[in-house]
C-alpha cells in the first residue's frame, strides 16, 4: 500500500461529512476515471483521547485514529507556508504552499480534529456498499432533533453521508472490535445530530473497515430516549397512595416488571393455513384474537409464561404508497381528531400449534388479519411481544365505538334532531353486541384501545355494518399512565356497554398507506382444465426462485393461471404473493419515474417479505402492456418509453431476485415476441411456457364442465369418447379413469343457470367444429347458445307445458354461424369454398394431398400415438394452368381447415431486417390459425438458390423459412403448401426432409383427366344431350390443352351461347336470335351445311319473341334516333337502358298490385264480419281489370324465366376454333426436361455458397 499524503486540516462550514481534497489528489483521481461517489477517503490522526485498545497497550502519548468521510468532488484551498523554518532559513520555492484537507468544524470537533493539525490521506476507490444501515443517535437530545427532522433527514441523508466506518472492523494491532467513530447530521441551518452506525446489511467482513452508502439504500433509525429515573419516586409515591386508599396495584407492578425482547416471525392467515392444522380443537377460536405458535417458542425466553403478546405489523417505509395532499391532510387531521388514528399494535391470545411450518412462521386469526388491515396475508413480517398486563376493571367506564361511513359517501355536515339518530345509534350497539358478543367471537378476547372492528355481514342482513374504531372512555379520576404504551382489557371482565359517537372517515391507514396483501386474487377460483402440467412446470421452477414467463394468445386463461398458481403457493409452500395488473399503468399521462417508483414498491415489498427464511412471488399480469416490443422502421415515443421502462425492470428485478434472496418474478404476456427484447435478452426470466390452444379432448371437458351444476360428475350420454378406447389427456384436471366425464342428465338435473342439455347433445361433435379457440371463446360461445334456446323458446309456436330452456346441437350451430375466436380476429384469412368435385383429375396428387392433411385432423387421436413426425410441407410443381393453385385451395376447403395464401413477392421488403419480419409474422398468423394450410405460390421467386441475389434479400428469407418449417419446436397444425413452374430454382435446403418432405407433380392431362376436367367444369354451366354425349370428342381435339385451357375452351363456348341469346350479332355474321331452352331441344338446332343462318333466322321468327318496341311520335325524329344509334354494341347498349327502365316500372307495378290485393283481403275481412260489402269504393270494373293485369304480368314472368342460356354443339365448334392452348409443343418439352432432371437427376449435394467468379456475374452481399 502507498504511504498516506500528508497535508493539514483546514475547519471550513461544509454541513456535511464530506471533505475537499488537495488538488494533488484530485489530479491523479481523475486519471482513473472514478466518479467522486465511488471514493473513499481515510483520515489518519492521532486523537487525544485514548481508546480502550490504546489504554491496555500501554500507550500513552496518544491513540492513532482513522475516520472514513466522502469526497465532495471539490479541491481545497492551500495554505503559504511560515516564512522561516525552525533553523531560521528561508523554505524553498517548492514549499511555501501546505496542502490541506477541508472539512467541516462541527464534524472536526466530534472526531477530534483541530485547526492545523497534521494528518495522513489515504485514497480507497470502489468500496464495498451497504444497502441496509442501522444507526443510533449518540444521545438522547440527538434522537430528540432527529424526530424533529425526520422528513428533512430521510430528502437530504445521501447528500451529507457517503462513507460509513464498519461497526464489525477488528483492528490488527490491537485484535480488538474499534468503536465506529460518530457522524454528524446537519438537519437545519442552527441544529446538528451525531449519529453511530451499529450494523450494516449485507455485513462487511470485519477485515474491511469502511462502506459506501447505496443509493437506495434503506437506513433504520433506533431510539435512544432519555433515562425516566426522576419518575420513580413519583411512582412509588402513587404505589403507596393507592395501597392505602385499597386500590390494586397492578399498574406500578406492571411498570416495574422488565420488558421481554420481542420476536419477528412470518405471519400467515387462519383461513389460508387450514392444512397446517390437525387439531379440530383451535379451529373453533377463528372468530377471536389469537396467536399460534409453535410450542419450542412458545417456552423461549420472549415468551415464557405469556398468555396475552401484542402484535404489530412491520411495515418498513419504503412500502409506502405516495399520498397525495388531500390524503396528507386527511392523515394530520386523524391525528389531532377526537378519535385518533387506529391502534397499529394489537392484543391478542397465545395458543400452541402443534405442527408448525417451523420457529419462524406464526398464524394469526382471521378476525386479528382483519383488525390489522392485512386479511389474507401469508409472510408478511409481523413483531410479536409479550404483553403487559391489562387495564383494571374499574378503569374503563365505557366502550366508545365510532362507526365508519359506508363506502363512496361522505359525512354530512349539520345536527340531527328528533329520536331518529338515537334510535340508530341504539340499533347499532345492540347489532355489535349480537354480532361480537358470543363465546367465540370477538369481544370474548382481548379488546384494545384503538382498534378496528372490522366489517361483518352481508349488507342485507341484520348484523351488517361497516366496522368502526373502538375507544376505552376512562373515569377522569384515573390518572393517564404515559409509561403503558397498549392499553388493553380482558373482554369478559367488562360490561359490554357502548356509547354510539358520530361517524368517521375511514383511515388512511386501512385505505391507500400500505398496499393490500394479496390484492387481486381471488377468493374463488375457477376450475381449470388440462391444465396440470403448465401449473406442476411453473410450480417447480417458482419454488427454486426461477422467474418464469407465462405466454399465451388472448382468452387463453393465463390470468386464471396466475391465480391458481399464487393460491397454491400461499397455501402449500408460504409464499408471500404481490399480484399486480400491469393495465394500471398503461396511460399516457403515467411517468416513467411514476412506473419505476411503483415496481420498486412491488419488489421492496417482495423481498421484506421474503426474510425469516420465507419466499416470495412478484407477478406482473400483462406485462407487454408496459413493456411492449419496439417497432421495427420506426422510431418514436413509444420506442422510447417502452426501453425506459424495461430498462427499469430489469434493474429492478437484478437487485431483487438474485439466488438467494428468495424472490421470484412470475409475468404474463401474449408472447415473447410481444415482449421488448430486452426482457428475453437479459436473462430476467429463467423459464417461458406457453399456454397452447386446448385440445379436441380439452374442449369437450372444457364444455361439459361449463354446463355442469358443480356436482359429482356422473357418466351419461352427452359426450362420446373420441377413439372409443382413448382417455382424457393427462394434464387434464377431471379424472382420468372417467374420460367420458360430462354433466348430469338433462332430464332429472338441470344446470344451476337453469338450462338444461339434451340427451342428443354430443360435446364431442361440438368440440370438432372449434379448432383453436380458446377457452374463453368457448365460454363466450356457449352464452351464445343459450341466447339462441332463449331466442328460438320466445319464436316457437309450441305450447307446451315444459318452460326448461333446453340446449341443443341446432343452438350451438346457430352460435357458431359468424362467429370469431380471438385468434383469429386479426388475422386475414382466405375462406375456400373450392372441393375437389370441382377439379378434374390429378387423382394420385389429390390422394397424398388427403393423406398429408386430412386424415391427421380428422383422425387425431390415432395419428397422435404415432411415434413417427408426420408430414408438413408440399411442394406442388408442374405446367402452367395445371391447377397447383387451385388444388391448394381446394384442399383447404375440403379438409375444413384455415386457408392463408401468399403471392409469393408481396413478403419482399427492400428495408433490411423486414422481410424475414414477415416471414416470422406469416407463420405466427398461421400458427395462431392452426389447423392451417400456409399457401406459397410462385415459391420461386422468394425462396429461390442462395448465393445468387445481389442484395442479399431472398438469401434471408431462406435462412429464415428454414428456421421457422423446421426449428426446435417444429410446426404444430400449420402444413405449409408451395406451388411453382420451376422446382429447380428452389434453394434444396428447403426440400430436405422436415420441410417440404414430398414434391407432387400436376403433369399435363391426358385424355382421361381431359374428359374428367371437362366434366368438372361443365357441372356448373348448362349442355344440351349432344354437347354431354360428344364430350370424349372434345377431349380427344384438345390434345396439349392443360386444365386452364380446357376451362377457357367451356367458358368461351359459354359466351358463344350468351351472345346468341342477346341477340348481339350484325345481321351479315349473327347467328340470330338467342337459344332459348324451349328452342334448344328442337330437331333442327344442328342444321344441315346447306342452311345458312338466314334461312334458320327465318324459320324460328315466329317463335322469336321481342321484348319491346321503341318508336317516336315524328317521323323525322324516329328516322334520325335509328340513323345515330347505328347497329352493333351502341344500339344493344341503348336497348338495355331502356330495358333497365322497363324493369324498374314492371317492378313498381308489381308492388302497387300487391298493395292493391292486401288492401282487398283487409276490407272483405273487415266486410263479412260487418255485413257490409268490400268497402273499397270499387265496382266489379275495376275488380276484373286488376286481375287481369295480374293474370297477364305473371305470364310475362314465366316466358322470362324459361329463357335460360344452354351451350350447343354449335358453341362449342366455334369455341374450339378459336381456342389455342397457352404452352407451346418446345415450352413442354424443356419443361418436362427441367422436371425429369429434378426429379431423377437431383443429388444430396449442397452449394458451397461460394459465389461464382465469372466475368459479369451477380455476387451477393451477404
Amino acid at each position: 500500500m502507498a504511504p498516506p499524503v500528508r497535508a493539514e486540516v483546514a475547519l471550513t462550514s461544509l454541513q456535511n461529512c464530506l471533505v475537499n481534497l488537495p488538488p494533488g489528489l484530485i489530479a491523479l483521481i481523475s486519471n482513473t476515471n472514478i466518479p467522486a461517489q465511488n471514493v473513499v477517503v481515510e483520515l489518519q490522526y492521532r486523537s487525544q483521547t485514548l481508546s480502550s485498545g490504546a489504554v491496555s497497550s500501554g500507550n500513552s502519548a496518544g491513540f492513532q485514529r482513522c475516520a472514513y468521510v466522502g469526497w465532495t468532488g471539490m479541491p481545497s484551498r492551500t495554505r503559504p507556508a511560515s516564512l522561516l523554518n525552525n533553523d531560521r532559513t528561508r523554505p524553498g520555492s517548492r514549499e511555501q504552499d501546505v496542502q490541506t484537507v477541508e472539512i467541516d468544524a462541527t464534524f472536526a470537533k466530534v472526531l477530534g480534529l483541530a485547526e492545523g493539525q497534521k494528518i495522513g490521506i489515504l485514497i480507497h476507490l470502489d468500496p464495498p456498499v451497504a444497502h441496509s444501515i442501522n444507526i443510533e443517535p449518540l444521545a438522547p437530545a440527538d434522537w430528540e432533533v432527529i424526530e424533529l427532522h425526520a422528513t428533512f433527514l430521510e430528502l437530504n441523508l445521501l447528500s451529507q453521508i457517503r462513507a460509513l466506518p464498519n461497526p464489525a472492523y477488528t483492528s490488527r494491532a490491537t485484535t480488538q472490535t474499534e468503536t465506529a467513530h460518530p457522524l454528524t447530521l446537519h438537519l437545519s441551518p442552527t441544529s446538528t445530530a451525531n449519529i453511530v452506525v451499529t450494523s450494516l446489511v449485507p455485513p462487511i467482513p470485519n477485515t474491511i473497515p469502511f462502506a459506501k452508502i447505496a443509493p437506495d439504500a434503506e437506513v433504520i433509525v433506533a431510539p435512544k430516549t432519555r433515562p425516566k429515573s426522576s419518575r420513580s419516586d413519583r411512582r412509588d409515591a402513587r404505589s403507596t397512595a393507592s395501597r392505602r386508599s385499597g386500590k390494586s396495584g397492578v399498574s406500578s407492578a406492571r411498570k416495574a416488571a422488565p420488558t421481554k425482547p420481542a420476536l419477528f416471525m412470518r405471519a400467515i392467515d387462519r383461513s389460508v393455513a387450514d392444512g397446517f392444522f390437525d387439531d379440530a380443537s383451535n379451529a373453533t377460536r377463528t372468530n377471536q384474537l389469537c396467536v399460534w405458535i409453535g410450542s419450542d417458542v412458545i417456552e423461549s425466553e420472549s415468551l415464557k409464561a405469556a398468555t396475552w403478546v401484542n402484535v404489530t405489523i412491520v411495515k418498513p417505509n419504503g412500502m409506502r404508497a405516495q399520498l397525495d395532499t388531500a390524503q396528507l391532510n386527511r392523515l394530520k387531521e386523524e391525528e389531532g381528531s377526537e378519535v385518533g388514528r387506529p391502534a397499529s399494535k394489537i392484543v391478542a391470545q397465545v395458543l400452541p400449534w402443534p405442527t408448525p411450518v417451523d420457529g419462524n412462521h406464526a398464524v394469526l386469526s382471521s378476525s386479528l388479519c382483519r383488525i390489522l388491515g392485512a386479511e389474507g396475508l401469508v409472510g408478511v413480517i409481523v413483531r410479536i411481544q409479550a404483553a403487559n398486563p391489562p387495564l383494571p376493571r374499574y378503569s374503563i367506564k365505557k366502550f366508545q365505538f365510532y362507526p365508519f361511513l359506508p363506502l363512496n359517501s361522505k359525512k354530512k355536515d349539520g345536527l340531527q334532531f328528533g329520536g331518529d339518530s338515537q334510535s340508530a345509534k341504539r340499533a347499532l350497539a345492540d347489532r355489535l353486541r349480537l354480532t361480537f358478543a358470543g363465546d367465540d367471537d370477538l369481544l370474548a378476547g382481548a379488546l384494545t384501545d384503538g382498534m378496528v372492528l372490522p366489517a361483518s355481514g352481508d349488507a342485507s342482513s341484520a348484523t351488517s355494518f361497516d366496522g368502526g374504531i373502538l375507544r376505552f372512555r376512562r373515569p377522569a379520576e384515573v390518572d393517564e399512565d404515559p409509561d403503558n404504551k397498549t392499553l388493553w382489557v380482558v373482554a369478559q371482565e367488562q360490561d359490554h356497554e357502548f356509547e354510539i359517537k358520530a361517524d368517521v372517515a375511514r383511515p388512511v391507514e386501512l385505505t391507500t398507506l400500505f398496499p393490500t396483501f394479496a390484492h387481486g386474487i381471488p377468493t374463488k377460483l375457477p376450475t381449470l382444465i388440462g391444465a396440470d402440467g403448465i401449473l406442476q412446470q411453473c410450480m417447480s421452477n417458482l419454488t427454486l426462485c426461477s422467474s418464469v414467463l407465462l405466454t399465451g394468445g388472448v382468452g387463453s386463461g393465463k390470468t386464471s393461471l396466475a391465480h391458481c398458481i399464487s393460491q397454491r403457493l400461499r397455501e402449500d409452500y408460504v409464499f408471500n404473493v404481490t399480484f399486480f395488473d400491469c393495465q394500471k399503468l398503461v396511460t399516457d399521462e403515467t411517468r416513467v419515474s411514476t412506473v419505476k417508483e411503483t415496481l420498486t414498491r412491488l419488489f421492496m415489498s417482495a423481498s421484506w417479505c421474503a426474510r425469516l427464511g420465507g419466499q416470495s412471488v412478484v407477478v406482473l399480469d400483462d406485462l407487454d402492456k408496459i413493456c411492449p416490443s419496439e417497432t421495427e422502421l420506426e422510431v418514436g415515443n413509444d420506442n422510447a418509453r417502452s426501453r425506459q421502462i424495461t430498462e427499469v425492470l430489469c434493474a429492478t428485478v437484478r437487485q431483487y431476485c438474485s439466488i438467494h434472496s428468495g424472490v421470484a418474478l412470475l409475468a404474463t404476456a401474449q408472447s415473447k415476441d410481444s415482449l421488448n427484447s430486452i426482457i428475453i435478452g437479459g436473462h430476467i426470466v429463467g423459464d417461458i411456457i406457453s399456454i397452447k390452444a386446448p385440445t379436441k379432448e380439452i374442449r369437450r371437458d372444457i364444455l361439459a364442465s361449463l354446463t355442469s351444476d358443480g356436482s359429482s360428475q356422473t357418466q351419461h350420454k352427452h359426450t362420446r369418447d373420441p377413439s372409443d378406447t382413448q382417455s382424457m389427456s393427462e394434464n387434464s384436471w377431471m379424472d382420468p379413469s372417467n374420460p367420458s366425464s360430462r354433466p348430469t342428465s338433462s332430464a332429472s338435473s338441470p344446470t344451476s343457470d337453469g338450462f338444461r342439455v339434451s340427451p342428443s347433445l354430443d360435446f364431442l361433435d361440438v368440440a370438432g367444429k372449434t379448432d383453436g379457440y380458446m377457452p374463453a371463446d368457448l365460454v363466450l360461445l356457449l352464452a351464445r347458445a343459450r341466447n339462441e334456446t332463449l331466442t328460438r323458446m320466445i319464436t316457437s309456436n309450441d305450447d307446451s307445458s315444459d318452460t326448461q330452456p333446453t340446449l341443443t346441437r341446432a343452438d350451438f350451430d346457430a352460435a357458431l354461424r359468424n362467429f370469431t375466436p380471438s385468434s383469429l380476429r386479426n388475422v386475414t384469412l382466405t375462406h375456400s369454398t373450392t372441393t375437389f368435385s370441382s377439379i378434374g383429375g390429378l387423382h394420385s396428387t389429390r390422394n397424398t394431398l388427403l393423406e398429408t392433411l386430412l386424415y391427421p385432423t380428422k383422425y387425431a387421436p390415432i395419428f397422435a400415438r404415432s411415434p413417427l413426425r408426420l408430414r408438413s410441407g408440399l411442394l406442388l410443381y408442374g405446367y402452367p394452368g395445371c391447377g397447383k393453385t387451385l388444388l391448394a385451395s381446394a384442399v383447404a376447403g375440403e379438409c375444413n381447415l384455415n386457408f392463408i395464401s401468399v403471392k409469393g413477392p408481396e413478403i419482399l421488403n427492400k428495408y433490411i431486417g423486414a422481410s424475414e419480419k414477415s416471414v416470422r409474422d406469416l407463420f405466427e398468423r398461421a400458427q395462431a390459425a392452426k389447423p392451417c394450410v400456409l399457401f406459397f405460390d410462385e415459391f420461386d421467386s422468394i425462396a429461390p438458390k442462395r448465393g445468387h441475389d445481389s442484395t442479399g434479400v431472398t438469401d434471408r428469407v431462406v435462412n429464415q423459412m428454414l428456421t421457422q418449417m423446421d426449428g426446435a419446436e417444429g410446426l404444430d397444425g400449420v402444413y405449409v403448401l408451395a406451388a411453382t413452374s420451376r422446382p429447380d430454382l428452389i434453394d434444396p435446403a428447403l426440400l430436405r426432409p422436415g420441410r417440404l418432405d414430398k414434391s407432387l407433380l400436376c403433369d399435363m392431362p391426358d385424355m382421361n383427366d381431359r374428359l374428367d376436367i371437362l366434366k368438372a367444369v361443365s357441372t356448373k354451366l348448362r349442355l344440351t344431350p349432344e354437347v354431354e354425349n360428344r364430350l370424349l370428342s372434345v377431349a380427344q381435339r384438345t390434345e396439349g390443352f392443360s386444365g386452364a385451357d380446357l376451362q377457357a375452351l367451356m367458358y368461351n363456348a359459354h359466351l358463344e351461347a350468351i351472345h346468341d341469346l342477346l341477340g348481339d350479332r350484325t345481321s351479315g355474321t349473327g347467328t340470330g336470335t338467342g337459344t332459348s331452352s324451349h328452342a334448344a331441344h328442337n330437331k333442327d338446332t344442328s342444321l344441315p351445311n346447306g342452311t345458312g343462318p338466314g334461312k334458320r333466322r327465318k324459320k324460328h321468327a315466329s317463335h322469336a319473341k321481342h321484348d319491346f318496341i321503341q318508336f317516336l311520335y315524328s317521323p323525322e325524329e324516329d328516322a334520325l334516333a335509328k340513323k345515330s344509334l347505328g347497329t352493333g354494341a351502341s344500339a344493344a347498349e341503348s336497348k338495355a337502358a331502356v330495358a333497365a327502365k322497363l324493369e324498374d316500372l314492371k317492378m313498381m307495378r308489381k308492388r302497387e298490385k300487391a298493395a292493391l290485393r292486401n288492401s282487398f283481403a283487409r276490407r272483405s275481412a273487415s266486410g263479412s264480419r260487418a255485413g257490409t260489402g268490400l268497402g273499397l269504393g270499387l265496382g266489379p270494373d275495376a275488380e276484373g281489370a286488376a286481375e287481369e293485369h295480374a293474370s297477364a304480368s305473371a305470364s310475362a314472368d314465366a316466358d322470362t324465366k324459361d329463357e335460360k342460356v344452354v351451350i350447343s354443339w354449335l358453341h362449342v365448334e366455334k369455341s374450339l376454333a378459336s381456342t389455342r392452348s397457352s404452352i407451346s409443343p418446345d415450352e413442354r418439352r424443356r419443361l418436362a426436361a427441367i422436371y425429369r432432371e429434378f426429379v431423377v437427376a437431383r443429388n444430396g449435394e449442397m452449394p458451397s455458397g461460394q459465389g461464382g467468379r465469372e466475368v459479369g456475374g451477380r455476387t451477393s452481399l451477404m
